[in-house]
């Protein structure tokens, strides 16, 4: 079991200055440069910005606010979205986990390892329940990559198009969106075994702040995990079951 207390959070809208949002919190910094946005935009607002580096508008809002754990069903449109952009912004999350985050957290582990006053036993406790979480998270990434994404561009085209070919139809009935959506692998709950370990069982090492570096980048990591996780489940699930039932309704044959 795991939890994470979430504090109430101010709600970011289009007339915002985007320095404020960044004042604001901080941990936002990777998910505007994943849209397309890099710092420098002096004291423009939200709006402002995205017109500037041509960032959909309606898009950053969700995955914003959607950040800050607000509930977006309510407070903006999410049928306006494109789904392309919205799978572009989820693959850039996925290529930021692996290329950068993951390998932080090694270096970070290792830096650790390096001061610490243990035996080997505990040593590849934590170097192993490490390389576990990191094939969970490659594995769970490819699977989306190579099967999840395509089929939702698919039923994308073919709802845009109303053209539902007889295979697609197939795959809809055994594979359904939401058959995806439960399959969703549960690399939360691992990541936060592996910070109880380092939390509650490892020995005090010599130097404190270098536990505290790989807890904070876990943390950080748990914390877009989750981000990525509510977009899957609040905007892109949500969508795409919308256009297969719109689908079957008009290819009553299929």
């Amino acid at each position: 079991m795991y939890f994470c207390v979430k504090l109430q959070s101010m709600f970011i809208d289009k007339d915002m200055k985007m320095a404020d949002a960044i004042h604001y919190n901080y941990l936002l910094l990777p998910v505007i440069n994943r849209l397309g946005v890099q710092l420098g935009f002096g004291d423009k607002s939200i709006e402002e910005v995205c017109e500037e580096e041509k960032v959909d508008l309606d898009l950053f809002l969700v995955i914003i606010n959607a950040f800050l754990d607000h509930d977006i069903n309510k407070t903006l449109e999410i049928q306006k979205l494109s789904i392309e952009k919205v799978v572009g912004y989820l693959k850039a999350t996925h290529q930021f986990y692996l290329d950068q985050m993951i390998p932080e957290i090694e270096n970070r582990i290792n830096a650790l390892m390096q001061h610490f006053d243990i035996n080997q036993k505990q040593f590849l406790l934590v170097k192993n329940f490490f390389e576990e979480y990191k094939k969970e998270l490659y594995t769970h990434t490819q699977l989306e990559e190579e099967m999840v994404y395509p089929y939702v561009i698919d039923v994308n085209k073919a709802y845009h198009s109303q053209e539902l070919t007889e295979e697609l139809a197939r795959r809809i009935k055994n594979h359904p969106i939401n058959c995806y959506a439960q399959e969703h692998s549960d690399i939360e709950s691992k990541l936060f075994d592996l910070k109880n370990i380092l939390i509650k069982y490892l020995p005090p090492p010599e130097q404190s702040y270098l536990r505290n570096q790989v807890l904070t980048a876990l943390f950080k990591l748990e914390n877009d995990l989750n981000d990525h996780s509510r977009i899957e489940n609040l905007v892109l699930v949500p969508m795409i079951s919308e256009m297969e039932t719109q689908l079957f309704s008009k290819n009553k044959s299929l």
